[in-house]
């Protein structure tokens, strides 16, 4: 027997041990056809041709064997050459990053995960503290932050495709990176300190500029919204085909809106007062077309609520309370506020209130959570409901299953403050932490996640870290 009918042979037996089924007969036809007197390294192209018929992870598992595999008298290497990347925006050196807290950790390594259209990305930047955080769907999200670099400015951008498990490095606006209160910050200098992106490609880096990229971020513009050069945006959040921008403008709070795909902002009419307080915020929630708007300035100063494509004035709920307050939606018609009640005149607590009508009517509902100044509220269905507080041990995560009867302590974080909580799915979520001191000196923290509902997280350790 010849090296070329042996070598044949060999390779039929193992194909048929690795595909799901036998090889159709005339696939078996074809290989017979091919000539024993063909070059030396035709039976790789043979081996492609088979591996075309076969199932999918035969096909994984023979394209390796190419690269590695050499029919006898070649007398030739092979090697795969890497694909090309993107680098990440900024070098950076490893340095230690503030910890939140003691807690279990799962570290984030360079995944070769690329997407469609967007950059293949790079190393994650060594020392990356995060300040925003954004998720497109269980699997895709990106996280704004700062990390050492040579030359400012230092922010830096991370994609995930695998849900948070592996990150890598992608371009970044080029421009500072400010701390995660941006509504607090947002008329003192320039620079951006949130992130969101709607789709795969689609995406914003905000407050107090505008950038947007429609690459995925391969490249960043910034904008200037027609009729509001002056503003800055505290706010934004795209759903339903559409992206919502919250303005400062002088003393009024105003909307801007946009399809994802394109930059052709227009202006709402509809305009909400800033309030007479030294820090003023403004809340943005949307759940599919619907949205509400928030405004804070001490007490709940007004809204406007979205519908049918078009924003319109609203009262919030707590409006007469003489305190703050925080919302959220899980559904077009399901609402969850926490206000703190007689801040500003009689302290009473922070009690729930919650609406089945879409924002039309609140009552208030549950017992009183076991945590003081809210500082964020998530809904994950009309009985799930999350706060973020203070109890004595320092900040923490407390959470109910049942429409706020009962409470449980969810996450305990001690000195750092939790800047952000938020949720992609029933069971994958993510928060933001920063250490005490960290604001306004440091803008980025640390990103914590959970797969579960939220009854346990798990701190991301970067590059670095």
């Amino acid at each position: 027997m010849s090296g070329d009918e042996r070598f044949e042979r060999e390779l039929r037996s193992g194909l048929r041990d690795l595909a799901p089924e036998p090889a159709p007969e005339r696939l078996v036809a074809r290989v017979a056809s091919i000539p024993f007197d063909s070059p030396a390294f035709a039976p790789r192209r043979s081996l492609l041709r088979i591996a075309a018929g076969l199932g999918t992870a035969a096909v994984f598992i023979l394209v390796v064997g190419v690269v590695i595999v050499m029919r006898p008298g070649n007398g030739q290497s092979s090697a795969g050459a890497p694909g090309a990347s993107v680098s990440a925006s900024h070098s950076a050196s490893a340095v230690p990053s503030v910890a939140a807290s003691a807690m279990p950790s799962v570290a984030a390594s360079v995944a070769p995960t690329t997407t469609a259209g967007s950059p293949a990305g790079g190393p994650v930047p060594a020392g990356l503290q995060v300040s925003s955080v954004t998720f497109a769907s269980p699997d895709l999200g990106w996280a704004l932050g700062t990390a050492p670099c040579t030359a400012a400015p230092c922010t830096s951008i991370v994609r995930t495709a695998d849900g948070g498990l592996t990150w890598v490095g992608i371009p970044a606006p080029v421009a500072p990176l400010v701390p995660a209160d941006i509504g607090a910050q947002a008329e003192a200098g320039s620079g951006v300190g949130g992130l969101r992106f709607a789709d795969p490609l689609d995406g914003w880096a905000f407050g107090p500029d505008l950038w947007a990229t429609h690459d995925g971020g391969s490249s960043w513009r910034r904008l200037t919204i027609p009729g509001a050069a002056s503003a800055t945006v505290v706010a934004l959040e795209a759903s339903g085909g559409a992206v919502q921008a919250v303005l400062f403008d002088q003393s009024v709070v105003r909307i801007a809106s946009s399809p994802v795909g394109s930059d052709n902002w227009r202006l709402s009419s509809v305009s909400v007062p800033i309030g007479a307080g030294p820090v003023a915020a403004a809340q943005l929630v949307l759940a599919g077309a619907d949205g509400w708007l928030l405004e804070v300035d001490r007490t709940v100063v007004g809204g406007a609520r979205l519908s049918g494509g078009t924003w319109a004035a609203w009262t919030p709920p707590c409006v007469n309370l003489t305190g703050p307050a925080v919302l959220a939606a899980s559904s077009p018609t399901e609402l969850v506020a926490a206000c703190d009640v007689g801040l500003w005149s009689t302290p009473k607590g922070e009690h729930l209130y919650v609406s089945h009508d879409g924002g039309a009517t609140f009552a208030p509902a549950g017992t009183r959570p076991p945590i003081s100044g809210a500082g964020g509220v998530a809904s994950t269905g009309a009985s799930s409901i999350f706060l973020t507080g203070t109890t004595a041990q320092g900040s923490a995560i407390v959470r109910s299953s049942d429409g706020g009867q009962t409470w449980q302590t969810a996450l305990e974080t001690g000195n750092a403050t939790i800047t952000y909580l938020g949720f992609t799915t029933s069971a994958q979520g993510v928060a933001l932490t920063i250490a005490a001191g960290g604001s306004g000196s440091s803008p980025g923290g640390n990103l914590l996640m959970t797969r579960d509902g939220g009854q346990t997280w798990r701190q991301v350790v970067f590059a670095g870290q």
